[in-house]
């Protein structure tokens, strides 16, 4: 067996490294570009694909030599993990590869008599409330419940504790509603993908919390799939687009056929002179004009 020839190129948390938004009318930053000729060396393409939503990351990559000049910052596993901004995107991700049209959003609450002591305690409550669930769904030959769920609460923010849960259908909206015994005013309501699928209600749910949140799901979940390439994007590319030479969406809809480009982010890097783009797409629909 051929071992697997080891990267040259050292990993490191490129989102934690942007220090500015540009765009393509910044003629600052494209005659400072044009004359340092700072779009240089490698440049990788993270291609996510998360249900009918796709997001190209083109990104520069650095070796290890570069790295120590440059001063880059290496990604650590623990500190990353605990990145509120890197979670959400992971989770963001999740709902729209998991969830759909059909599929419901719950919203549950607690009278003040059944108010949790704790987050644990309310954890515990949304998670006998799957259970039963599960029961339900067992007696109507059905598989357990696909779901995300998000607790929030904050006694100091008076933030009432509620769960938001996103779980896949089977089961009617009042059977979900009637399943939980701990609050009256609850909302139950079947989700509607927009152009940008389940993002936009996935960024409410996560959104910068006032209070503390946590997010669990189940196992059962399918991940988005990720791809890493150093030829859809090259530095030439980056440097054509940044300064309005290429177009973006002529690029992408180009290569990929299926894909229907929604927007893009350009940003700049100060330390280390390199620009970094991010690219939402969507999948077409069946007969929809190119």
């Amino acid at each position: 067996m051929r071992r697997k020839k080891k990267s040259v190129y050292v990993n490191y948390d490129y989102d934690a490294l942007f220090t500015e938004s540009i765009n393509k009318e910044d003629d600052r930053r494209i005659e400072e570009l044009l004359k340092t000729g700072r779009i240089k060396g490698t440049y990788a393409t993270k291609m996510i694909k998360a249900g009918n939503q796709v997001e190209f990351e083109i990104y520069p990559e650095f070796t290890r030599k570069e790295a120590e000049e440059l001063k880059v910052k290496k990604v650590n596993k623990a500190q990353k993990n605990l990145n509120d901004k890197n979670a959400r995107k992971r989770l963001i991700r999740k709902i729209n590869c998991n969830f759909a049209k059909g599929d419901y959003w719950l919203t549950l609450t607690y009278t003040k008599e059944n108010l949790p002591r704790t987050i644990e305690e309310a954890e515990k409550n949304v998670k006998n409330y799957i259970k039963r669930i599960n029961y339900r769904r067992k007696k109507k030959g059905l598989e357990n419940a696909k779901y995300i769920y998000i607790t929030e609460w904050s006694v100091k923010k008076g933030i009432r504790c509620h769960h938001h849960v996103i779980i896949n259908s089977g089961l009617s909206m009042e059977e979900l509603e009637g399943t939980w015994k701990h609050g009256r005013r609850n909302n139950v309501r079947k989700i509607q993908p927009d152009e940008n699928g389940l993002t936009g209600l996935a960024e409410y749910l996560t959104k910068d919390p006032n209070g503390k949140k946590r997010w669990k799901s189940s196992k059962n979940l399918k991940e988005p799939i990720e791809r890493k390439s150093y030829t859809v994007f090259r530095n030439s590319h980056v440097k054509k687009i940044v300064t309005g030479k290429a177009d973006a969406k002529e690029l992408i809809e180009n290569r990929y056929k299926n894909l229907m480009y929604m927007y893009e982010e350009i940003k700049f890097n100060e330390k280390n002179g390199r620009y970094y783009i991010y690219i939402r797409a969507r999948e077409r629909i069946k007969n929809e004009e190119v």
